[in-house]
């Protein structure tokens, strides 16, 4: 069921930017753009990062990646996996071992030549989808920590060959991942780390050299690589922490999206209308290379922040279906508060209808008045001591037991066979499946609250029976008084003259004033046997009803648990108020539906449909019932179509009286808003205090034409003393905001400094860190 929520916010979502949103500004990038992932640790970067360009840029499909890893991995139309075959095992050794590998092993250098050639020819099949195709720009990624790093500069330079076969100029970026959390062992990574950032010094120095015959052509024809200057224009760290210290939620994937944000700012098209503003400043790589460069060797490093605002979609998906199931349920049971006369009628357990149901069960064809029938003995001796006898004497002397007999044979026998075969049982069950299972409206909730035994159904049917055995017992006491009372024959002409006239009026009483009587409770038997049935019938359908209502429930608490992550996962200030302004919004769209359509017509067949029927068949079947009715009938509605400003503007200032929220004024709003965008938008590098000053540069990614971009952007304006641009988008789905920081080195990064002592552990140790000499490689200090 979590699978079904998650595709249903990710979907409405998706929709959202692809429909209400249709109208933002298209990302482009101008020139062709080449991403290279070395490290099997860089598996999440590589998907996140090429998802996002999938969704997010008009020309993405014209980006390729190179993913070099130890695991195979199937190639995609943009997509091509180099797979080498490395033993982890033995640590001491490992990263001197895969350099020594990618030079003596042919087939993978071969297999790692004929990649990037099909790369370089994918992108040259793709040179319509962009602006220039005169350079190209590779950015390449890895993690500190990973042990392929080490062949990073035979890969990159490689690359940067083969690609300037066929572009004029080529540019690289490196992005290097810290990781400083679940650390499968700390003092190899912190050692490896270490080593890396070394070797960056190395290859990112005026004076590198690079000569390699590594260039396959063909089976056979191997030629050199040659490489002189720094490796990389450029070089980035982000880490897991911020220059707080702390990790934030989901931070790698902050960093992933940083390097997606970077590479648009770089290779966006330039719009005139962005830059019609004379105090809109745009990124220049040139100027921010030149701004953090210093006269020393040390490499300058960059680092970024990024935060991004934008209407909560999924919280406002999972809100609205959680705000509608919360009422239809609600509604379900409202529709199960019925008058008990009702209920009775429906369930036919009012007097009428047991009444009914017991003249069906009494055998047809005789009646009382045929006892009359039954031969009598005796009937001189009665007739002369008549009044000395009571009635049951008379029954006893003149039939023996044989009134008794036909009673039995005739009405008692034959009813308990009608009883059995009349299947009271499923006559119950027929009534409840027809009259309130097939109902929509009746259906799950009606089955359940009628059939409870704490419910006025089941206490109606024992104040019944209670009832009954009242009247029996009654009519009980009744019979043994009028057996015990002796005959007393009425006085009148005609007995007194008319032969066995007293004989007569005796039996008459006996048939009317006690079989009569016997009768009656024999109706009341069987009513109460009736009774007895449904009652139980009634329970174990409250039973079965039970799961489904447990279901329904389970479901209810899923949705909530949903909603609860989805809401935690966003910007607390952003999403604030969206699960109550969004059931205020539901209730409103339903009561307006409802005028239109009628109480509770969401549960007719056109809508959901049958509840128990949809649950039979699956809870996927039900949830996805009333996903349905909520994206066709409620998320379709105006009220979903607003800009992010306008949707947030309204919701923050919600009257919500539980929440004790206050209303603020628009500026507010902004200010809060920005506050958040800049707090979030913090650095990704933890570092001390460092010998130079830091260059920064700050961007807006947003509709200038809207009130919180010219808000923000005039603030930072007059209060900072960096430089400021916007990135100016038709765009009302959000905002972000990108920091970027430079001039820092590696012996400034807290962790770097920290893991000097793991590294210095393992050289101490004879661990071969280093493919090249170590001799070569700068000291960091």
């Amino acid at each position: 069921m979590e699978e079904v929520l998650k595709n249903f916010v990710e979907k409405y979502d998706l929709k959202v930017e692809r429909t209400i949103y249709d109208g933002d500004t298209k990302r482009n990038v101008n020139n062709p753009i080449l991403f290279l992932f070395i490290g099997d640790s860089t598996e999440d970067a590589y998907e996140y990062i090429r998802n996002s360009i999938d969704k997010k840029w008009d020309n993405g499909r014209g980006a390729v990646f190179i993913n070099v890893s130890t695991k195979s991995v199937k190639d995609t139309d943009n997509s091509f996996n180099i797979q080498l075959h490395e033993d982890f095992r033995n640590k001491k050794t490992l990263r001197k071992d895969i350099r020594d590998r990618f030079y003596s092993d042919k087939e993978d250098l071969k297999n790692l030549n004929r990649k990037i050639t099909e790369a370089r020819d994918k992108l040259l099949s793709e040179g319509d989808m962009f602006n220039s195709f005169d350079s190209i720009n590779i950015s390449v990624i890895t993690t500190s920590k990973d042990p392929l790093n080490v062949i990073l500069t035979e890969v990159t330079v490689l690359l940067k060959k083969r690609m300037l076969e066929v572009f004029k100029l080529s540019s690289a970026d490196l992005y290097v991942l810290i990781k400083s959390q679940n650390l499968e062992d700390e003092v190899y990574e912190g050692a490896v780390t270490v080593g890396f950032f070394r070797e960056v010094e190395y290859f990112q120095k005026d004076s590198f050299r690079f000569k390699e015959d590594i260039a396959v052509y063909g089976d056979e024809t191997q030629l050199n690589v040659i490489w002189e200057g720094p490796l990389f224009y450029l070089t980035y760290v982000l880490e897991e922490k911020n220059e707080k210290g702390i990790i934030p939620k989901g931070s790698m994937d902050n960093n992933y999206e940083i390097i997606f944000y970077i590479n648009l700012i770089k290779n966006r098209e330039a719009s005139s209308n962005a830059y019609s503003d004379t105090e809109n400043q745009y990124y220049d790589n040139n100027i921010f290379k030149s701004n953090i460069s210093c006269d020393n060797s040390m490499n300058r490093y960059i680092s970024a922040g990024l935060s991004q605002v934008k209407r909560p979609n999924s919280a406002i998906a999972i809100s609205v279906l959680g705000a509608f199931y919360e009422r239809m349920l609600k509604e379900m049971d409202t529709l199960s508060k019925k008058q008990q006369k009702f209920i009775n009628e429906i369930l036919k357990i009012d007097e009428a209808s047991i009444e009914l149901q017991v003249e069906e069960i009494l055998p047809g064809g005789v009646t009382i008045e045929d006892m009359q029938g039954i031969m009598a003995d005796n009937l001189k001796q009665v007739e002369k001591k008549i009044s000395s006898f009571n009635l049951k004497e008379i029954e006893e002397k003149l039939y023996d037991d044989r009134c008794e007999t036909f009673f039995f044979e005739n009405f008692e026998k034959a009813s308990e066979a009608a009883v059995k075969s009349c299947d009271l049982e499923n006559n119950m069950r027929t009534l409840i499946r027809k009259n309130i299972l097939e109902d929509n409206k009746l259906n799950l909730y009606c089955a359940f609250n009628w059939t409870s035994e704490e419910g006025e159904t089941i206490d109606y049917i024992r104040n019944r029976k209670a009832s009954i055995l009242k009247f029996v017992s009654k009519l009980n006491d009744e019979i043994e008084d009028i057996y015990e009372t002796r005959f007393a024959p009425s006085f009148g002409i005609k007995s007194f003259f008319s032969k066995g006239a007293q004989v007569k009026e005796a039996q008459e009483k006996i048939f009317l004033n006690v079989y009569g009587r016997k009768l009656e409770i024999l109706k009341l038997n069987i009513s109460k046997k009736i009774l007895d049935i449904y009652e139980d019938v009634l329970l174990k359908v409250h039973s079965e009803v039970s799961s489904y209502i447990n279901r329904v429930k389970d479901l209810g608490r899923t949705i909530k648990n949903c909603e609860n992550e989805v809401i935690e996962k966003q910007d607390k200030y952003t999403a604030q108020n969206v699960r109550a302004y969004y059931k205020n919004v539901v209730n409103d769209i339903v009561d307006k539906l409802e005028k239109n359509f009628g109480k509770a017509f969401y549960l007719e067949d056109k809508y959901m449909g049958n509840t128990v029927e949809n649950l039979k068949e699956s809870d996927e079947k039900f949830l996805g019932k009333v996903i349905y009715f909520c994206t066709k009938y409620i998320l379709s509605e105006d009220q979903f179509k607003k800009s992010f400003e306008e949707e947030f503007n309204e919701r923050a200032n919600v009257n919500v009286p539980d929440l004790e929220s206050k209303v603020f004024s628009k500026e507010e709003l902004y200010r809060k808003l920005y506050d958040m965008l800049d707090k979030n938008s913090a650095l990704k590098i933890y570092i001390m205090n460092y010998d130079v000053k830091p260059y920064m540069e700050k961007y807006f990614f947003g509709d200038y034409s809207s009130d919180f971009i010219k808000y923000a952007f005039d603030f930072d304006r007059k209060t900072r003393n960096y430089k400021i641009g916007y990135i100016d988008e038709i765009k009302s789905s959000g905002i972000e905001k990108l920091n970027l920081m430079g001039g820092f080195g590696a012996k400034d990064i807290i962790y770097v400094r920290n893991s000097m002592e793991f590294y210095n552990y393992c050289i101490e140790n004879g661990y071969l860190i280093h493919g090249v000499d170590e001799k070569l490689l700068p000291e960091i200090n």
